[in-house]
């Protein structure tokens, strides 16, 4: 990868080289799809650690260059297209109030969701699920096998596991005119008798 005069100079001030990976990040971070954590394990970190090094590349204290170079590429991006944080904010409740006066709420929803996670108050989240049938034979061994290291105790056969057998009840020698154990009209057996108008 090329390194630009920016990321030179930023180099330069803090005596520190930008990796590929912190540089990805950054570019990731900017973009503004992502959360931060979900920015980390695009760029290549190890997903245990994603949490954990998302904080620690964004505070300014152990990884000073690579804030830098985020805040960098956020000005580039706004001098580029003349898109700044608080103009889109402010056009957006624009919007949001228009769509709302004209009683197209959906519209004025939509606006406001948007400003929400430009905001940072709420981040999109999305999950590709696979389903098995969408799975090769390998993958699914493959899965099992990391769910197995996983959660190992969810694999664990403690005893060994019997067949059921069908026991019939016990005969009381009562006569209960052949509705015990037995279901009328979807009702418990109690209350057979009464539907049918006997005396209980």
């Amino acid at each position: 990868m090329a390194t630009t005069k920016k990321q030179k100079k930023i180099e330069e001030e803090h005596g520190r080289k930008l990796t590929t990976r912190q540089i990805t990040f950054a570019k990731l971070v900017v973009e503004g799809i992502y959360s931060n954590t979900e920015c980390v394990r695009r760029a290549g970190y190890s997903p245990d650690v994603a949490n954990v090094y998302a904080a620690k590349l964004l505070n300014g204290r152990d990884y000073p260059h690579v804030l830098q170079y985020v805040e960098e590429l956020r000005e580039e991006r706004e001098r580029r297209y003349g898109v700044t944080l608080i103009g889109q904010l402010e056009r957006l409740h624009q919007l949001s109030r228009g769509a709302e006066d004209a009683g197209q709420f959906s519209a004025a929803i939509n606006a406001e969701k948007i400003r929400s996670a430009l905001g940072g108050l709420t981040i999109d989240r999305r999950e590709t699920i696979n389903t098995l049938d969408q799975m090769s034979r390998d993958e699914i061994t493959a899965r099992l096998a990391q769910l197995q290291k996983q959660y190992p105790q969810a694999f664990q056969i403690n005893s060994p596991v019997e067949d059921a057998e069908i026991v019939e009840p016990a005969q009381t020698g009562v006569d209960d005119g052949g509705t015990r154990g037995e279901s009328v009209g979807g009702c418990a057996p109690q209350h057979a008798k009464r539907l049918h108008g006997e005396p209980h």
